[in-house]
């Protein structure tokens, strides 16, 4: 799965994604750094089998190879760059069998039936995020794992949002059941732009904006904090915007100057 790629070029597919997480790295201390990007990196992978592609098969064979190598790190010989990265690392072990719900929880995730509301795709992708919360709270003390896994999902929604055609396109619904009936829209109409569409978007876009805004951002780790206020901006442009879709694409990877703070404040507590 690695072949002879460094941690570098997953560095730069994972900042590919989250262009705006590259600010946060700034803020790791140098021996911390490289256990950070390997955990997200790690986060990256296994979410990509889980929500980005499209085919079962190939799904399920990724998600079988990091259970492997999930299963190699815990015993110390891990063959990727980014599990060998998190074996270097001092701290705190992942406690035993975080990382097997870590796996369950991505396989579950291209199980699920379209979510009925915005809670309910929250409950159904915590079967990912949680315990990969759990696992990334290892190395950060103190900081909360509901509040991080809830910021997660969040996310993930904004990014099916962004990319409404691709993801109905893997067979998944981006617009919870609630808002496609009161907003009277059919599951294929949601590819082309019209009123309906855009304030359905517009509506969930207001939910996902409230729930970040309502989270306690001192309580996630540094990485979780910047994407945090990076996703709350773009949900809420989104929520005021005439094209939501096309405000989330253009906010992508767009921080103001309070990032930069965040970013400082919550490296200065020392979670990563």
């Amino acid at each position: 799965m690695a072949g002879e790629e460094g941690l570098g070029s997953f560095e730069a597919k994972w900042s590919g994604v989250h262009p705006e997480l590259a600010l946060a790295l700034r803020f790791v201390p140098g021996r911390a750094r490289d256990h950070a990007l390997g955990l997200a990196v790690v986060g990256l992978e296994i979410e990509d089998a889980a929500f980005r592609i499209a085919e079962d098969h190939v799904a399920e064979a990724k998600l079988h190879w990091w259970a492997e190598e999930l299963a190699r790190l815990l015993d110390g010989k891990p063959r990727h760059p980014a599990t060998q990265a998190l074996n270097c690392a001092a701290g705190p072990a992942v406690p035993p069998g975080v990382w097997d719900a870590v796996i369950a929880g991505a396989l579950a995730i291209r199980e699920a039936r379209p979510a009925g509301t915005l809670a309910d795709l929250i409950e159904d992708h915590r079967r990912y995020y949680g315990p990969f919360a759990r696992a990334a709270a290892a190395a950060s003390p103190g900081v909360s794992v509901e509040a991080a896994a809830e910021a997660a999902v969040l996310g993930r929604a904004l990014q099916d949002l962004a990319d409404l055609r691709g993801a109905l396109g893997r067979g998944r619904l981006p617009l919870p059941l609630d808002l496609l009936a009161r907003h009277q829209i059919d599951r294929g109409e949601l590819t082309a732009r019209s009123p309906a569409r855009d304030e359905g978007l517009r509506e969930l876009s207001r939910q996902i904006a409230a729930r970040l805004h309502a989270l306690p951002w001192q309580a996630l780790p540094l990485l979780a904090g910047i994407r945090q206020i990076a996703d709350l901006g773009r949900a809420e442009r989104a929520a005021g915007a005439a094209d939501p879709a096309a405000a989330l694409v253009a906010a992508r990877g767009r921080l103001g100057p309070s990032a930069a703070w965040r970013a400082w404040r919550l490296a200065r507590r020392g979670a990563i």
